[in-house]
């Protein structure tokens, strides 16, 4: 019988998602389940008093045009391999749908691990949506950042969560999100998660009122995430800047706007009739 989670199954949950999730390092898991676990957004299929699959419904809020919607994000979608093939996760995900539509939720997402995640999930009316752009390469003797009057001394470097005031950074990601025409947003404390996890993982993120780059070293490469600018100067200066931090020879953006999409890295599902379904939504820095 499906069941919330309680602490009798955290643990196991946590043992469970190690074995799923072999990827995800121990320091995200334990972060996971101290700050992001919540019993009550947790549903569990149990075998003899342990869970042997389970999901959980994360609130989030959607923008589509001018209205806001919303929706439940599935996070942690798991199954031991021992259970697999017995229509567990069939179960769990049909309560998730009545338990979402009971809350109002218009939409449920989710971002599929493997590409065959994608067929199984299309079979429960979800589609793929959420446009990934072209990596975008820029090398530091580029003319379009070798402009030195571009920089812009207000631009602040964070290597650290502590050192962010969220009062002040919140309004400014916020706002940049809500210029989007359909986006997935984000409250306070998710984005704190996100900077938490974002540091942790050795990210250091750029940003003024005008612009926000989170950045990561990788080999002789720098890895922009996510970049929110307000037009092509800020950009120009933003690039210049962080090249001059990191002295490296190259800089590539995922998802930078001005790229075309190459393809969809998530699924949506309409939670009722009179919602209108749109696939290009942005999305970006999930704990997934």
């Amino acid at each position: 019988m499906i069941q919330w989670g309680d602490d009798r199954y955290k643990a196991d949950l946590k043992n469970l998602w190690k074995l799923c999730f072999p990827d995800d390092t121990e320091a995200f898991i334990n972060f996971y389940f101290s700050a992001v676990y919540r019993h009550e957004e947790t549903l569990i299929y149990p075998e003899k008093n342990k869970p042997v699959a389970s999901l959980q419904i994360i609130p989030y809020r959607i923008k589509i045009e001018k209205t806001i919607f919303n929706a439940g994000y599935i996070s942690g979608a798991m199954t031991h391999p021992d259970f697999r093939k017995k229509g567990y996760m069939e179960k769990l995900l049909n309560v998730a749908f009545e338990v979402m539509k009971n809350k109002k939720y218009n939409y449920t997402f989710l971002i599929p691990q493997e590409e065959w995640l994608y067929d199984f999930y299309g079979k429960y009316g979800y589609v793929r949506a959420f446009p990934e752009r072209l990596k975008c390469s820029y090398v530091i003797n580029n003319e379009l950042i070798k402009n030195k009057s571009v920089k812009d001394g207000s631009i602040k470097i964070f290597s650290d969560s502590s050192t962010i005031d969220l009062s002040v950074f919140y309004p400014v990601y916020s706002h940049f999100l809500m210029k989007k025409t359909n986006v997935v947003l984000k409250s306070r404390l998710q984005v704190s998660h996100i900077l938490f996890d974002f540091f942790n993982e050795g990210g250091v993120l750029f940003a003024n009122d005008k612009g926000i780059a989170f950045t990561f070293k990788r080999n002789n490469q720098i890895i922009v995430k996510e970049f929110l600018y307000q037009k092509d100067e800020i950009k120009k200066s933003f690039l210049e800047t962080i090249f001059e931090y990191y002295h490296l020879p190259e800089t590539i953006i995922l998802n930078d706007p001005s790229a075309p999409v190459v393809k969809n890295v998530g699924m949506i599902k309409r939670l009722n009739a009179s919602s209108l379904l749109h696939t290009d939504v942005y999305m970006s820095m999930m704990l997934d």
